[in-house]
């Protein structure tokens, strides 16, 4: 496969230049989820010139094409993400809702384009054992929860995040495997970064409800919402030195309405939050002593406190096989000390949503300056970004679809839940 790498990788060099002004267009014009009709747009035209056979119009906006090799034993997915991320501070931040690429999305929508022009175009899926599937998936930053949730009331979608609403809709029920990179902050050479496990989270609205009075004249007659929220903020903070390194969890909030003014005792207040952890054990149980603590509170005070749990995104389990593959190709364009082993994420995607299923690595790549999420987050270095990154993940594909890879690696394989029982647990926390 050494000839065929080769000729991949100079369709990349070729192509480069074309489609790094198309990533830098998607920045300019950044869309937030389940709202990327032009991202959509800009990636279907690029593969159908392609030659690809592009579904639209998946969970709204979402994209999948496949590249079809001379067996179908096997189907990898390569998955980037269409949305932007709010970060009002970027210079670059959309006048209208404050969406960016702070995130860097858009980048791995560059990798996703690069791959599948040189897949299609040097013909080697006349050599691999199995399939290639692109997918472009929407909404995956967990944001605009209001509005997502109005999109489920119209019945347009059941679950808050694009790949929640892929495996729904059976959209990965033909995929074996599946890759999506990621941009490293404040990495700014060329650079790959391996991780192994992520947190995941589930949401947290709290609602308070108290009796209202004049502030001044007659405080004992009301009860103080905004007292009682603030006490189970404490009650939080009190149990946080109990929390287990080994767990990395985390919680973390924002008060959404504070009272209707100063010269009355607040009579409702509320409340959203995350609660955080590596495991679903460890997530269910921040979650049981996240409304212990706050319903408490609601009683100290006779306040009525409601505590609503929703589906956030399941922790990320990266498979070490597929990892180990990734960094074999690495190699090929990046020395040995330009390679990390990061270990635990903290941060959450729905990614790990899908490492329940299948397996699947989320590989993090350099030439990024500043912080994710931040008005600092800048591209320094478009091929670290995407040119050296597409050429890795090509090599990969090829190599996983080769030889028997693949077989081997699913030989040992056994998924933390079948998509039953996962959307059984999508059930149970969307009551």
């Amino acid at each position: 496969m050494g000839t065929i790498k080769d000729t991949v990788d100079k369709i990349i060099d070729l192509n480069s230049e074309e489609v790094i002004g198309l990533v830098k267009d998607i920045d300019l014009h950044p869309e937030l989820g389940f709202q990327e009709h032009r991202t959509s747009e800009i990636v279907a035209k690029y593969l159908k010139e392609c030659s690809y056979d592009v579904k639209e119009e998946l969970a709204i906006t979402g994209l999948k094409t496949i590249l079809k090799g001379k067996q179908y034993k096997y189907t990898i997915a390569f998955i980037a993400e269409l949305d932007g991320v709010v970060c009002k501070d970027s210079p670059k931040a959309s006048p209208k809702d404050g969406a960016t690429h702070t995130c860097g999305h858009n980048l791995q929508l560059g990798i996703l384009m690069l791959v599948a022009k040189a897949l299609k175009e040097s013909g080697v899926a006349n050599e691999l054992d199995g399939n290639i599937a692109f997918i472009a998936v929407p909404a995956e930053e967990y944001i605009q929860l209001e509005y997502r949730r109005q999109l489920q009331k119209e019945e347009k979608i059941k679950y808050l995040s694009g790949k929640q609403e892929f495996i729904r809709l059976g959209l990965f029920d033909d995929i074996d495997a599946a890759i999506l990179l990621h941009a490293e902050p404040n990495s700014e050479v060329a650079s790959i970064h391996l991780y192994n496990t992520g947190n995941g989270f589930k949401l947290k609205d709290v609602v308070c409800k108290g009796k209202t009075a004049h502030a001044a004249a007659a405080p004992h007659e009301g009860i103080n919402a905004l007292h009682a929220l603030v006490q189970g903020i404490n009650n939080i903070n009190a149990i946080r030195d109990t929390f287990q390194d080994e767990n990395h969890s985390r919680i973390h909030y924002i008060i959404t309405n504070g009272g209707d003014n100063v010269n009355s005792v607040p009579s409702e207040t509320s409340l959203q939050g995350y609660v955080r952890s590596s495991s679903i054990e460890s997530i269910d149980n921040l979650s049981e002593r996240f409304d212990k603590a706050f319903y408490c509170a609601g009683e100290n005070f006779n306040a009525k406190m409601s505590v609503r749990t929703s589906a956030g995104y399941m922790p990320l389990i990266c498979n070490q096989a597929l990892n180990n593959v990734f960094e074999d190709n690495a190699r090929k364009y990046l020395p040995k000390e330009s390679i990390y082993h990061k270990g635990h994420f903290m941060a959450s995607t729905d990614l790990g949503d899908l490492s329940h299923i299948m397996p699947v690595i989320q590989p993090m790549m350099g030439g990024i300056k500043g912080g994710l999420h931040s008005p600092d987050f800048e591209v320094t270095d478009y091929n670290a970004a995407i040119v050296i990154p597409a050429k890795i993940v090509t090599n990969t594909l090829i190599d996983l679809l080769s030889d028997n890879r693949m077989e081997n690696i699913l030989k040992g394989y056994k998924p933390e839940l079948t998509k039953e029982e996962y959307l059984q647990l999508m059930e149970k926390d969307n009551l």
